[in-house]
Protein backbone atom coordinates (compact mmCIF):
# COMPACT_ATOMS: atom_id res chain seq x y z
CA UNK A 1 0.00 0.00 0.00
CA UNK A 2 1.25 3.73 -0.66
CA UNK A 3 1.99 6.33 1.52
CA UNK A 4 -0.98 8.30 -0.39
CA UNK A 5 -3.27 5.36 0.09
CA UNK A 6 -2.68 5.40 4.05
CA UNK A 7 -2.55 9.36 4.41
CA UNK A 8 -5.96 8.95 3.04
CA UNK A 9 -7.06 6.42 6.09
CA UNK A 10 -6.40 10.03 8.56
CA UNK A 11 -9.46 11.44 7.64
CA UNK A 12 -11.70 11.91 10.53
CA UNK A 13 -10.26 9.53 12.77
CA UNK A 14 -11.17 10.89 16.40
CA UNK A 15 -7.71 11.08 18.59
CA UNK A 16 -7.92 12.34 22.44
CA UNK A 17 -5.17 14.28 23.47
CA UNK A 18 -4.60 14.85 27.45
CA UNK A 19 -1.79 17.18 28.63
CA UNK A 20 -1.28 20.42 29.81
CA UNK A 21 -2.04 23.16 28.17
CA UNK A 22 0.87 25.93 27.45
CA UNK A 23 1.31 29.10 25.47
CA UNK A 24 4.37 30.09 23.77
CA UNK A 25 5.18 33.79 23.24
CA UNK A 26 7.88 35.40 20.91
CA UNK A 27 9.31 38.51 21.19
CA UNK A 28 10.83 39.70 18.04
CA UNK A 29 13.49 42.39 17.70
CA UNK A 30 16.82 43.69 17.01
CA UNK A 31 19.86 44.44 19.92
CA UNK A 32 20.90 47.55 19.42
CA UNK A 33 23.55 48.25 22.21
CA UNK A 34 24.49 46.34 25.73
CA UNK A 35 21.94 47.85 27.94
CA UNK A 36 22.98 50.20 30.51
CA UNK A 37 21.55 48.20 33.72
CA UNK A 38 23.80 45.02 33.04
CA UNK A 39 26.33 43.51 30.47
CA UNK A 40 23.13 42.04 28.45
CA UNK A 41 21.52 43.04 24.99
CA UNK A 42 19.37 45.50 24.49
CA UNK A 43 16.31 44.27 22.64
CA UNK A 44 14.31 46.79 20.76
CA UNK A 45 10.85 44.90 20.69
CA UNK A 46 9.17 44.69 17.10
CA UNK A 47 6.26 42.00 17.40
CA UNK A 48 5.32 39.96 20.39
CA UNK A 49 3.68 36.96 19.18
CA UNK A 50 1.47 34.73 21.04
CA UNK A 51 0.31 30.80 19.83
CA UNK A 52 -0.96 27.70 21.53
CA UNK A 53 2.01 25.18 22.34
CA UNK A 54 2.23 22.31 23.97
CA UNK A 55 -0.90 19.92 23.20
CA UNK A 56 -2.27 23.03 21.10
CA UNK A 57 -0.07 22.41 18.37
CA UNK A 58 -0.46 18.35 18.53
CA UNK A 59 -4.73 19.48 18.24
CA UNK A 60 -4.11 21.58 15.49
CA UNK A 61 -1.70 19.06 13.85
CA UNK A 62 -4.47 16.34 13.87
CA UNK A 63 -6.51 18.40 12.51
CA UNK A 64 -4.56 19.98 9.72
CA UNK A 65 -4.16 16.58 8.75
CA UNK A 66 -7.45 15.44 8.51
CA UNK A 67 -8.18 14.00 11.71
CA UNK A 68 -11.04 14.71 14.76
CA UNK A 69 -8.97 16.04 17.98
CA UNK A 70 -10.70 16.23 21.22
CA UNK A 71 -9.03 17.50 24.24
CA UNK A 72 -8.85 17.36 27.67
CA UNK A 73 -6.56 19.58 29.91
CA UNK A 74 -6.90 22.47 32.52
CA UNK A 75 -6.17 26.17 32.33
CA UNK A 76 -6.26 28.83 34.90
CA UNK A 77 -8.77 31.84 34.84
CA UNK A 78 -6.23 34.23 33.39
CA UNK A 79 -5.11 35.78 30.00
CA UNK A 80 -3.13 32.55 28.94
CA UNK A 81 -6.26 29.90 29.58
CA UNK A 82 -8.68 32.47 27.95
CA UNK A 83 -6.61 32.66 24.80
CA UNK A 84 -5.99 28.67 24.87
CA UNK A 85 -9.62 28.21 25.16
CA UNK A 86 -10.81 31.14 22.59
CA UNK A 87 -8.47 29.59 19.99
CA UNK A 88 -9.37 26.10 20.64
CA UNK A 89 -12.58 27.05 19.96
CA UNK A 90 -11.89 28.96 17.01
CA UNK A 91 -10.68 25.97 15.54
CA UNK A 92 -13.79 24.45 15.94
CA UNK A 93 -12.41 21.55 18.19
CA UNK A 94 -14.97 20.71 21.29
CA UNK A 95 -13.60 22.27 24.13
CA UNK A 96 -16.23 20.47 27.03
CA UNK A 97 -13.02 18.15 28.07
CA UNK A 98 -10.88 21.47 29.44
CA UNK A 99 -11.48 22.65 33.18
CA UNK A 100 -10.95 25.67 34.50
CA UNK A 101 -9.39 26.28 37.71
CA UNK A 102 -9.04 29.60 39.54
CA UNK A 103 -6.32 28.83 41.72
CA UNK A 104 -3.81 28.19 39.00
CA UNK A 105 -1.96 30.39 36.15
CA UNK A 106 -1.55 28.67 32.90
CA UNK A 107 1.78 27.75 31.90
CA UNK A 108 3.83 29.38 29.73
CA UNK A 109 6.99 29.88 27.49
CA UNK A 110 8.34 33.29 26.30
CA UNK A 111 10.99 33.00 23.96
CA UNK A 112 13.06 36.25 22.90
CA UNK A 113 14.59 36.75 19.49
CA UNK A 114 16.60 38.97 17.82
CA UNK A 115 17.33 39.01 14.31
CA UNK A 116 16.32 35.04 14.56
CA UNK A 117 19.12 34.60 17.33
CA UNK A 118 17.78 32.75 20.31
CA UNK A 119 18.50 34.93 23.21
CA UNK A 120 16.18 34.23 26.41
CA UNK A 121 13.90 31.42 27.41
CA UNK A 122 11.61 32.44 29.91
CA UNK A 123 9.01 29.33 31.86
CA UNK A 124 6.46 29.58 33.87
CA UNK A 125 4.72 26.32 35.04
CA UNK A 126 1.39 25.92 36.55
CA UNK A 127 0.98 28.05 39.36
CA UNK A 128 -0.40 27.21 42.57
CA UNK A 129 -1.56 23.56 44.02
CA UNK A 130 -3.83 21.68 41.29
CA UNK A 131 -6.76 20.79 43.93
CA UNK A 132 -8.05 16.94 43.97
CA UNK A 133 -11.24 18.76 43.43
CA UNK A 134 -10.13 20.23 40.37
CA UNK A 135 -8.11 16.83 39.29
CA UNK A 136 -11.68 14.55 39.64
CA UNK A 137 -13.50 17.55 37.58
CA UNK A 138 -10.82 16.53 34.95
CA UNK A 139 -11.21 12.83 35.49
CA UNK A 140 -15.33 13.46 35.08
CA UNK A 141 -14.58 15.18 31.73
CA UNK A 142 -12.22 11.69 30.63
CA UNK A 143 -15.29 9.50 31.52
CA UNK A 144 -17.32 11.74 28.60
CA UNK A 145 -15.53 11.80 25.81
CA UNK A 146 -16.46 10.12 22.62
CA UNK A 147 -17.54 6.51 22.81
CA UNK A 148 -15.85 6.33 19.22
CA UNK A 149 -12.15 7.16 20.04
CA UNK A 150 -9.59 5.45 17.67
CA UNK A 151 -6.90 6.68 19.41
CA UNK A 152 -5.59 8.49 22.66
CA UNK A 153 -2.54 10.33 23.16
CA UNK A 154 -0.36 11.59 26.80
CA UNK A 155 1.66 14.43 26.69
CA UNK A 156 3.52 15.26 29.97
CA UNK A 157 5.82 18.03 29.35
CA UNK A 158 6.75 18.03 32.99
CA UNK A 159 5.33 21.76 33.53
CA UNK A 160 4.28 20.92 36.97
CA UNK A 161 1.68 19.86 39.65
CA UNK A 162 -0.47 17.75 37.29
CA UNK A 163 1.51 14.22 35.83
CA UNK A 164 2.60 12.78 39.15
CA UNK A 165 3.11 9.15 39.35
CA UNK A 166 -0.26 8.68 41.53
CA UNK A 167 -2.28 10.95 38.59
CA UNK A 168 -0.70 8.80 35.92
CA UNK A 169 -1.33 5.35 37.07
CA UNK A 170 -5.04 6.57 37.55
CA UNK A 171 -5.53 8.23 34.37
CA UNK A 172 -3.99 4.78 32.43
CA UNK A 173 -6.87 2.63 34.68
CA UNK A 174 -9.51 4.85 33.84
CA UNK A 175 -8.14 4.81 30.02
CA UNK A 176 -8.12 1.29 29.44
CA UNK A 177 -11.23 0.29 31.45
CA UNK A 178 -13.30 3.22 29.42
CA UNK A 179 -12.18 2.97 25.81
CA UNK A 180 -10.62 0.65 23.42
CA UNK A 181 -8.19 2.57 22.14
CA UNK A 182 -4.37 2.30 21.55
CA UNK A 183 -2.70 4.55 23.89
CA UNK A 184 0.68 6.54 22.87
CA UNK A 185 2.89 8.72 25.41
CA UNK A 186 5.06 11.06 25.39
CA UNK A 187 6.73 11.16 28.76
CA UNK A 188 8.77 13.18 31.53
CA UNK A 189 11.61 11.08 31.72
CA UNK A 190 11.70 11.57 34.98
CA UNK A 191 8.74 8.86 35.27
CA UNK A 192 8.28 7.37 31.84
CA UNK A 193 8.81 3.43 33.98
CA UNK A 194 5.09 4.39 34.85
CA UNK A 195 3.45 4.55 31.92
CA UNK A 196 3.17 0.67 31.86
CA UNK A 197 1.98 -1.58 29.13
CA UNK A 198 0.86 0.79 27.03
CA UNK A 199 1.18 0.73 22.68
CA UNK A 200 3.89 3.79 21.85
CA UNK A 201 6.19 5.31 24.27
CA UNK A 202 8.28 8.30 22.22
CA UNK A 203 11.42 9.76 23.27
CA UNK A 204 13.60 12.47 22.02
CA UNK A 205 16.99 10.75 21.46
CA UNK A 206 19.23 13.63 23.59
CA UNK A 207 17.09 13.31 26.39
CA UNK A 208 17.09 9.73 26.67
CA UNK A 209 21.00 9.45 26.66
CA UNK A 210 21.23 12.14 29.17
CA UNK A 211 18.85 10.29 31.05
CA UNK A 212 20.89 7.32 31.51
CA UNK A 213 23.98 9.76 31.75
CA UNK A 214 25.29 8.21 28.33
CA UNK A 215 27.27 10.65 26.49
CA UNK A 216 28.18 8.95 23.52
CA UNK A 217 25.04 7.67 20.38
CA UNK A 218 26.13 4.63 19.54
CA UNK A 219 24.13 1.14 18.44
CA UNK A 220 25.56 0.15 21.92
CA UNK A 221 24.47 2.85 24.19
CA UNK A 222 20.77 3.14 22.17
CA UNK A 223 20.39 -0.88 22.87
CA UNK A 224 20.97 0.32 26.48
CA UNK A 225 18.40 2.74 26.80
CA UNK A 226 16.27 0.88 24.51
CA UNK A 227 15.97 -2.11 26.21
CA UNK A 228 15.89 -0.01 29.78
CA UNK A 229 12.56 1.81 28.85
CA UNK A 230 10.80 -1.20 27.28
CA UNK A 231 11.94 -3.80 30.34
CA UNK A 232 10.75 -1.01 33.19
CA UNK A 233 7.66 0.12 31.15
CA UNK A 234 6.64 -3.25 29.84
CA UNK A 235 4.97 -0.75 26.23
CA UNK A 236 4.47 -2.13 23.14
CA UNK A 237 6.55 0.07 21.27
CA UNK A 238 9.61 2.51 21.50
CA UNK A 239 10.47 5.16 19.42
CA UNK A 240 13.34 7.08 20.14
CA UNK A 241 13.68 9.98 17.34
CA UNK A 242 16.11 12.65 16.40
CA UNK A 243 15.25 13.83 12.96
CA UNK A 244 18.94 15.10 11.48
CA UNK A 245 20.40 11.80 12.33
CA UNK A 246 18.40 8.43 13.00
CA UNK A 247 15.78 7.28 14.78
CA UNK A 248 15.27 3.70 16.78
CA UNK A 249 12.11 1.60 16.62
CA UNK A 250 12.06 -1.13 19.17
CA UNK A 251 9.13 -3.53 19.16
CA UNK A 252 8.21 -6.05 22.27
CA UNK A 253 8.62 -9.38 20.54
CA UNK A 254 11.35 -8.26 18.37
CA UNK A 255 14.89 -8.43 19.01
CA UNK A 256 16.42 -5.78 17.01
CA UNK A 257 15.47 -2.68 16.82
CA UNK A 258 14.98 -0.72 13.32
CA UNK A 259 17.11 2.68 12.07
CA UNK A 260 15.38 5.01 10.18
CA UNK A 261 18.00 7.44 8.66
CA UNK A 262 17.03 11.48 8.62
CA UNK A 263 14.95 12.45 5.92
CA UNK A 264 16.64 16.44 6.40
CA UNK A 265 18.41 17.68 3.10
CA UNK A 266 18.13 21.25 3.76
CA UNK A 267 19.00 23.66 6.85
CA UNK A 268 16.52 23.47 9.94
CA UNK A 269 14.78 26.52 10.79
CA UNK A 270 13.13 25.27 13.31
CA UNK A 271 13.05 22.13 16.13
CA UNK A 272 10.03 24.10 18.21
CA UNK A 273 7.20 21.70 16.45
CA UNK A 274 9.22 18.81 16.10
CA UNK A 275 7.92 16.67 18.73
CA UNK A 276 4.48 17.81 18.29
CA UNK A 277 3.66 16.60 14.54
CA UNK A 278 5.41 13.16 15.43
CA UNK A 279 2.80 12.56 18.08
CA UNK A 280 -0.54 13.60 15.98
CA UNK A 281 0.54 11.54 13.45
CA UNK A 282 1.36 8.39 15.46
CA UNK A 283 -1.97 9.07 17.01
CA UNK A 284 -3.64 9.21 13.33
CA UNK A 285 -1.61 6.26 11.96
CA UNK A 286 -2.70 4.06 15.10
CA UNK A 287 -6.23 5.23 14.52
CA UNK A 288 -6.25 4.22 11.09
CA UNK A 289 -4.69 0.54 12.12
CA UNK A 290 -1.20 1.73 10.08
CA UNK A 291 1.53 -0.71 10.59
CA UNK A 292 4.01 0.30 13.25
CA UNK A 293 6.94 0.36 11.01
CA UNK A 294 4.93 2.87 8.63
CA UNK A 295 3.87 4.73 10.89
CA UNK A 296 6.73 5.40 12.55
CA UNK A 297 8.20 6.56 8.99
CA UNK A 298 5.20 8.57 8.26
CA UNK A 299 5.50 10.19 11.38
CA UNK A 300 9.48 11.27 11.11
CA UNK A 301 8.90 12.37 7.68
CA UNK A 302 6.26 14.78 8.87
CA UNK A 303 8.51 15.57 11.79
CA UNK A 304 11.09 16.80 9.02
CA UNK A 305 8.83 18.66 7.06
CA UNK A 306 7.63 20.52 9.93
CA UNK A 307 11.60 20.95 10.79
CA UNK A 308 12.62 22.85 7.58
CA UNK A 309 9.17 25.23 7.56
CA UNK A 310 8.80 28.32 9.38
CA UNK A 311 8.09 27.77 13.16
CA UNK A 312 4.89 26.67 13.77
CA UNK A 313 3.41 26.08 10.24
CA UNK A 314 0.95 23.63 9.56
CA UNK A 315 0.53 21.70 6.52
CA UNK A 316 -2.13 19.39 5.03
CA UNK A 317 -1.94 15.78 3.50
CA UNK A 318 -0.86 17.15 0.69
CA UNK A 319 1.95 18.97 1.01
CA UNK A 320 3.28 16.51 3.33
CA UNK A 321 3.02 13.36 0.31
CA UNK A 322 4.27 16.30 -1.96
CA UNK A 323 7.44 16.42 0.69
CA UNK A 324 7.60 12.39 0.77
CA UNK A 325 8.01 12.30 -3.22
CA UNK A 326 10.79 14.73 -3.20
CA UNK A 327 12.71 12.97 -0.24
CA UNK A 328 12.26 9.76 -1.97
CA UNK A 329 13.56 11.41 -5.21
CA UNK A 330 16.85 12.59 -3.99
Amino acid sequence: MTFAEEISKWKKKRILVIGEALIDKYIMGYADRISPDAPVPNIKIEQNLTYLGGIGLVLKYIKSLGGIPEVCTIIGDDYEGNFFLRRIKELNIDSSGIVIDTAINTPQITRVKARNQHLLRLEKDYEGNISEKVVEQLFEKLSSRSSDLEAILILDYGIGELFHDTFIQKLLHQLKNTYNAPIIARPNLDNYYVYEDIEMIKMNLQKALRMLSIECCTDTSIAIVGKRVMNTSQCQNLLINNIVAESFLFQKHKENFMKYPSNITTPVRSYVAVGSVIMAVLGLCYAADIAIPESVQLALYAGSLSAILSPVEFFNPESLLKYISSSKNI
